[in-house]
C-alpha cells in the first residue's frame, strides 16, 4: 500500500518539476518521467532484495538458534554419559571363581540424607529377608539389605547396622565387624585367647552367606581386650564419600 502512494507522490512532484523545467527550455517531459520510473523501479528492486535478505537472515538465525539448542541438549547428555563412563571405569574387573557370581550395580541416590551411609542401588533381584555383600574394587563396601521396587537399599561400611563376619590376622581370628563411621569399623566377639594385633588385616570369611571368603575389609588400628572377648578397631579400605558403581555378590558355593 505504501509503495504505490510513494510512487504516485514522486511522479506528481517530479512531473510538476519536469513541466516547469520543459517550459524553461529543458529536457522533454517524456524523458524526465521515464528516468523517474526507471529510478523508482531500481529503488523498489533494491528494497525487495533487502527485505528478502533480511527475512532470509532472520529465518537462518532462528534455524541456527534451534539447532544450537538441540546441540546444547545433546552435549549435556554426552557429558552425563561421559561422567557415567568415567565412574564405571573406576570399577575394576572382578575375577571370581567359577561358582561365584557378582553383578555390577550403580548407586542411584542416598536413602536418608543427611546420612550418607545409606544408599539406593539399581538392583531389582533382592528378595525380602536376603542380605548380599557389596564390593568396590576388591574391598568390602557394605551390604544390600532390602528390596525397594526396582531398586534395593544398601548400608555402607560406616552404618551402625552394617555387619558381616571376618577373619583377622594370620591366625584367622573370627569376629563380626560393624559400622561405626566412614573412617572406622569395630570387630566384636573375637575369642579372648586369639592373637590380634595392630596392623593385622581383616578379610571376609564367607561363613555368613553375605560375602565369599577373602574380600579385603581393612586394617586393625586398635585392640581392646575385654573380659569375655576382644574388640578391634578397623580402618576400612573402602571410603564411602563418593559412592558410584559396585559389585553385588549374587551367589557363591
Amino acid at each position: 500500500m505504501l509503495k504505490p502512494v510513494l510512487f504516485a507522490a514522486a511522479v506528481i512532484l517530479l512531473s510538476v518539476l519536469a513541466v516547469r523545467f520543459q517550459i524553461a527550455g529543458g529536457t522533454p517531459f517524456v524523458e524526465v518521467t521515464t528516468a523517474i520510473k526507471s529510478q523508482y523501479l531500481t529503488w523498489t528492486r533494491e528494497i525487495d532484495e533487502w527485505k528478502e535478505t533480511y527475512f532470509n537472515q532472520a529465518e537462518t538465525i532462528e534455524r541456527l538458534r534451534t539447532e544450537n539448542e538441540a546441540l546444547k541438549a545433546d552435549r549435556e547428555v554426552l557429558n552425563a554419559f561421559a561422567a557415567e563412563l568415567i565412574d564405571l571405569s573406576k570399577l575394576k574387573d572382578y575375577e571370581t571363581p567359577p561358582n561365584f557370581r557378582v553383578r555390577a550395580v550403580r548407586a542411584v541416590s542416598y536413602a536418608e540424607l543427611p546420612d550418607m551411609q545409606k544408599i539406593i542401588v539399581d538392583y531389582s533381584d533382592l528378595k525380602q529377608g536376603e542380605v548380599k555383600g557389596l564390593i568396590y574394587n576388591n574391598n568390602a563396601a557394605g551390604i544390600v539389605v532390602a528390596p525397594i521396587g526396582r531398586y534395593a537399599r544398601a548400608l555402607l561400611n560406616g552404618d551402625a547396622e552394617c555387619s558381616y563376619s571376618v577373619y583377622i590376622g594370620s591366625d584367622r581370628a573370627p569376629g563380626i565387624v560393624m559400622g561405626k563411621s566412614d573412617q572406622e569399623m569395630i570387630a566384636r566377639y573375637i575369642p579372648a585367647w586369639m592373637n590380634v594385633k595392630v596392623g593385622d588385616e581383616a578379610i571376609t570369611n564367607g561363613l555368613d552367606g553375605i560375602f565369599f571368603a577373602g574380600v579385603k575389609v581393612g586394617v586393625v588400628t586398635k585392640v581392646n581386650r575385654l573380659n569375655a572377648y576382644i574388640e578391634a578397631t578397623i580402618s576400612p579400605y573402602y571410603s564411602s564419600f563418593n559412592p558410584d558403581y559396585f559389585y553385588i555378590v549374587e551367589s557363591f558355593d
